[in-house]
């Protein structure tokens, strides 16, 4: 290989990593349980034990 084409690969170099760490957080990101996007109208699922720290005494004070 000439140095005149070593040289002209290696300026392209950094465009190839660019594109190859784009590539890869694509894949990861596939990888990865989607996440349910809720609306912000739409109540959000809460543990009982979260919701007796935000609240202390509500789980006793509700009927079933």
């Amino acid at each position: 290989m000439g140095a005149k084409r070593f040289l002209a690969l290696a300026a392209r170099t950094p465009a190839y990593d660019g594109s190859m760490a784009a590539v890869v957080a694509a894949e990861q990101q596939k990888e990865q349980p989607a996440q349910r996007q809720t609306s912000p109208d739409e109540p959000q699922q809460v543990d009982v034990d979260q919701m007796n720290l935000i609240v202390p005494g509500l789980i006793e004070r509700v009927e079933v």
